[in-house]
């Protein structure tokens, strides 16, 4: 059986062969989209352009410039950054120090009202998955979860961007807009980990088009879809195309920057494994004993909590508890 690759483009620094930039092209990704990407995630300190590569050279040019405004697809390939034609001398590129945000894998935690309102409102509004499009029957929300856009575990960065500020929802409690149904939507569980794993984004620029970043059987990606928003809702209950698009962001740190995969030696985070029954285990040399387990569980034990300490916040600015 073969195996689908987790990248199909590849592209490398021509003055080391450092993969620094990639994903998988599953169809409907310009040359002008993935220079852009290719420009949030690396700095490049001279005019550059993408060169197809030498088969057994990534740092050598095996094929003339593409143009960087161009519309057409770019090719599942290896290509190289050099200086702009005629030169095409070689060039250092430098990635960004930005980092994707850890995200909990929790999902549909109904421990306070404002959770419970959440999900609800979520079901009502949307009635399907938004990802994928199929449809709620007969009111069984089994395989159908309530995902939120920016992670319940990121509360201190939530306030420090004032993010707030992308909520116009008039039926959320104040102190509670990471619960606001603008901050949500209904998906299937299996496009919920995708989401929540940063290899699938919503581009609200782009027509509200889903993009797939990682290699994925077609049958199961959802790449080129349109994401649902219900025509009949009132654009302040919609979910926040802010919200959306920073969503969108993460998911290009994640997956295209570098070569998109842990530098660490372990395997990647697996929640069916590491989230089970006796998954947490720091004293056994496990993934959770490595640095990004242990952001994993910061993250976890934060989603876990928000609910907790959201509404102690709430009942000393309320009840002058203290």
């Amino acid at each position: 059986m073969t195996e689908i690759p987790r990248r199909n483009v590849h592209v490398f620094s021509s003055a080391n062969g450092t993969e620094v930039a990639g994903f998988f092209q599953h169809g409907g990704v310009s040359i002008s989209t993935f220079v852009g990407w290719i420009n949030e995630v690396c700095y490049i300190p001279v005019e550059w352009a993408l060169y197809p590569c030498k088969s057994d050279n990534n740092r050598a040019v095996g094929g003339g410039e593409l143009d960087s405004r161009s519309g057409n697809d770019i090719q599942p390939g290896r290509y190289v950054i050099r200086t702009r034609p005629p030169e095409s001398l070689q060039v250092s590129v430098y990635l960004t120090t930005d980092v994707p945000r850890t995200r909990a894998y929790s999902v549909n935690h109904t421990s306070t009202p404002h959770e419970t309102n959440f999900v609800t409102r979520v079901r009502s509004r949307d009635s399907r998955c938004c990802i994928g499009g199929h449809l709620v029957a007969g009111e069984d929300y089994t395989g159908f979860e309530a995902a939120h856009i920016f992670p319940l575990s990121e509360t201190d960065l939530w306030n420090d961007l004032n993010y707030k500020r992308f909520i116009e929802d008039d039926q959320i409690a104040p102190g509670f807009e990471l619960n606001s149904v603008q901050q949500g939507f209904l998906c299937s569980s299996a496009e919920h980990r995708m989401f929540d794993n940063y290899s699938i984004g919503v581009n609200p620029d782009d027509n509200y088009r889903i993009y797939d970043y990682v290699g994925r059987d077609h049958n199961r990606s959802p790449h080129g879809k349109t994401f649902y928003r219900n025509p009949n809702e009132h654009q302040r209950y919609l979910p926040s195309a802010d919200l959306l698009r920073d969503h969108f962001r993460q998911c290009v740190l994640r997956h295209v920057k570098g070569a998109g995969e842990s530098n660490e030696p372990q395997r990647r985070f697996d929640p069916d494994i590491d989230l089970h029954a006796g998954g947490f285990n720091l004293t056994t040399g496990s993934w959770w004993s490595g640095s990004e387990g242990k952001r994993q569980l910061e993250a976890e034990l934060a989603g876990r909590l928000w609910g907790m300490a959201a509404t102690r916040n709430q009942i000393c600015e309320v009840g002058e508890v203290r």
